[in-house]
């Protein structure tokens, strides 16, 4: 039998409507059909289409082909909206691709500082549709100072500027101009990018053109650094720094800032540093202005080394760094004379001494040539102007009060007749600081005792051929300041007005004023404060004058404060606060003390160091003014 027969017999429409066998209608494996279904299904060849076929069997095999149908349906409409949206897809990207459209910026590659420049934005549509509602962005370094247009919204470094609509296969440029402010070598970037909407499109689009380097090829401020280009070791320098602004613009808050080679010794500047030794603020520096600084102090070094000093002019930065706008470097070379010559003052080349304290100066020489010198002579020049003379005290030499100089020669050192090669000796003497220092009017507050050390011979010249190279030394020794603090208690006859019996009685408040005042021999000291430690059964009566001052009372530790600053030789300080003392009865007849110690501390600027004064309050029991403790 063929398979198509065999199909047909198992599951062939005639299969359904057999009416030959002898089946109830209640038997579930043998359906009959009715004569009015089976009229039906020669009609709409579907089950159940009237009511009353319920037979499960019959309405799935109807709704197997609905089914079938359906999803038939479907496909055929997928595959059809698929090919639609292609067709669609290609004739729009026939009309427009990201790729036609263009984006560059284009200017100079070197810029000089403070000139006008002018750099290119070009855009263009290549695309055969029109590029809607066009926004041009362009991003510029913080150098750049740009030439501002009423087209331009601009928040920080970056600018928009609407471009409308930009038809198709169409271009444009955009010019922008302005000038740059930056340090020599400095390099800046420019961006840009276009913002679209294609026509017939709903979604935006970007595009972005490559970044543009620029390199800042000069400054507007100009900076030179003058030095000598050869010293004998050990002598005095001079570094000259001028600086200029060459823009049309004025710059603020300028800094210079200097780096010494080692061995630099800093003795003062024109004008004055205003932090440590190597920092100057200019402030505002117009269009066109300049300014010059003079730094003056002793450079030591080995034979033929090379000392370098530089020299920085720009912007403190508000992370720490410095905007360097024009820097300058300069070298010496250090030459030496056959015969050297060191001083030390108390064992050490650099230190610090206070009012009172004593000077041991200890001088070395040596002859570091290959030939003896004849007649040799050692001199000291020292400035007396703050050692008390009348204690100096010599081992041999002598002083010429006149000329303010200490020699020694061959008559009172032998050895000095004839200095043979690798010979060497040394000098010793002791002067004491004056115990009070007082500067006069226009005098340099920062005050360093100087002596300049020279050893020479008539050989020498013919040694070192025209230049006649003599061996210096020269040594500094800073000043301390000298803080006094003055203190006096008062009752009448004073600024404040007080009450209460006296002497004091017993369980009775008397109040008293205290009178401070603070000079200072020298330097400025900042960072000042004086804290005043009461006695427990003193109260602090919260009145002070003047009361611009800066004071505030510890209850606790019942310590009395004073914020001072600064405080400068040329302007001393007082204050005046009023205490109140309520006497008990185990002070009868005693004077009762006011005060137990003043502390004054600060930090000297000149010499960095922390200075702390202890001064006990004794002398504030006064007897005339207090008087004992009497009973009730």
């Amino acid at each position: 039998m063929a398979l198509e027969e065999l199909n047909e017999k198992l599951h062939g429409r005639d299969v359904h409507l057999h009416r030959g066998g002898n089946f109830t209608p209640y038997d579930p494996e043998h359906p009959v059909a009715t004569a009015e279904a089976v009229e039906e299904f020669h009609e709409t060849e579907k089950w159940g289409a009237k009511e009353g076929i319920t037979n499960p069997d019959l309405l799935l095999v109807g709704s197997q082909k609905k089914r079938r149908y359906l999803i038939a349906v479907g496909v055929s409409v997928l595959v059809l909206l698929i090919l639609i949206g292609g067709v669609i897809f290609k004739m729009r990207s026939s009309l427009f691709s990201e790729d036609k459209v263009s984006l560059s910026v284009a200017g100079p590659k070197n810029v000089a500082s403070a000139e006008p420049v002018s750099f290119t934005v070009a855009y263009s549509n290549g695309n055969m549709t029109d590029m809607k509602d066009a926004v041009l962005i362009v991003t510029y370094p913080d150098a750049f100072r740009l030439e501002k247009s009423n087209e331009m919204k601009i928040s920080g470094q970056s600018i928009e500027i609407p471009l409308g609509d930009i038809t198709a296969k169409a271009k444009g440029e955009k010019i922008f101009t302005g000038k740059f402010y930056g340090s020599k070598g400095e390099l800046g970037h420019f961006g840009a990018t276009i913002r679209y909407t294609p026509n017939g499109f709903k979604s935006s689009f970007e595009k972005s053109a490559e970044r543009y380097e620029v390199t800042i090829a000069s400054s507007p401020l100009s900076l030179e650094v003058s030095a000598p280009q050869e010293l004998v070791t050990g002598q005095e320098i001079d570094y000259v720094v001028e600086y200029r602004n060459q823009s049309d613009s004025s710059f603020s808050n300028l800094r210079l800032r200097m780096e010494y080679s080692e061995g630099f010794q800093f003795l003062n500047a024109d004008p004055g540093t205003n932090e440590g030794e190597n920092i100057w603020n200019i402030g505002t520096l117009p269009a066109g202005g300049s300014g010059k600084i003079l730094v003056h102090g002793i450079l030591s070094g080995a034979r033929d080394e090379f000392k370098n000093v530089r020299a920085e002019i720009g912007l403190p930065q508000g992370d720490g760094t410095f905007l360097t706008y024009s820097d300058g470097e300069r070298q010496t070379k250090m030459i030496a004379s056959p015969l050297s010559i060191t001083q030390t003052v108390n064992g050490v080349t650099s230190i610090t001494v206070n009012p009172g304290d004593t000077l041991d100066y200890e001088i070395q020489y040596r002859n570091d040539g290959n030939v003896g010198l004849r007649d040799t002579v050692v001199t000291v020049e020292i400035d007396p102007t703050y050692l008390d003379m009348k204690g100096l005290v010599l081992t041999n030499g002598s002083y010429d009060e006149k000329k303010k100089v200490i020699t020694w020669k061959a008559s009172d050192v032998p050895g000095l007749a004839r200095l043979e090669p690798g010979a060497e000796g040394k000098f010793s003497f002791r002067v004491p600081v004056q115990k009070t220092i007082t500067l006069a009017p226009g005098a340099n507050k920062n005050i360093s005792i100087r002596s300049v050390a020279k050893i020479d011979s008539p050989d020498v010249p013919a040694i070192a051929g025209s230049n006649k190279i003599i061996g210096s030394n020269i040594l500094l020794v800073k000043l301390g300041a000298l803080v006094s603090i003055n203190m006096e208690g008062l009752y009448s006859d004073s600024p404040i007005e007080n009450s209460g019996p006296t002497p004091p009685i017993v369980g009775q408040e008397t109040t008293y004023t205290i009178r401070l005042s603070l000079n200072n021999s020298s330097n400025d000291i900042t960072q000042s404060r004086l804290v005043l430690a009461f006695p427990s059964g003193i109260v602090y009566k919260k009145k002070s004058t003047p009361e611009s001052e800066t004071v505030s009372f510890n209850e606790r530790t019942n310590e009395f404060t004073w914020e001072i600053g600064t405080l400068s030789p040329d302007n001393s300080r007082t204050l005046s606060l009023q205490i109140g003392l309520t006497p008990s009865s185990s002070q009868v007849g005693k004077t009762p003390l006011l005060l137990n110690k003043a502390t004054f501390s600060g930090k000297d600027t000149f010499t960095s160091q922390t200075l702390k004064i202890e001064k006990k309050g004794e002398s504030l029991s006064n007897s005339a003014i207090i008087g004992n403790v009497r009973s009730q």
